[in-house]
């Protein structure tokens, strides 16, 4: 059980996934595609629908090197009082 004291009115929720070395991929870019699918902003998108229900203010995605052979996906939310509440 972690109990934690907000320190200020900010819900964020981050989530992060491990990812294969995507040098060899440079020619297919996949994650560009899981990229653009999740961080999409327009009509009919994830970050359009959950903006429609007031839960979120931003929505962002993307990957991240961290060094040689290590990359991460990191989907960030930020909710608002009603997001982090439902």
């Amino acid at each position: 059980m972690v109990f934690a004291q907000l320190v200020t009115a900010l819900h964020v929720v981050e989530v992060s996934f491990p990812l294969e070395y995507q040098a060899p991929l440079w020619k297919y870019k996949p994650i560009n595609f899981i990229n653009n699918l999740i961080g999409h902003e327009g009509p009919g998108s994830l970050h359009s629908y959950l903006k429609e229900k007031h839960w979120i203010t931003a929505l962002s995605a993307g990957s991240q090197s961290l060094a040689r052979g290590i990359a991460m996906f990191k989907v960030t939310i930020h909710l608002t009082p009603g997001g982090f509440g439902t």
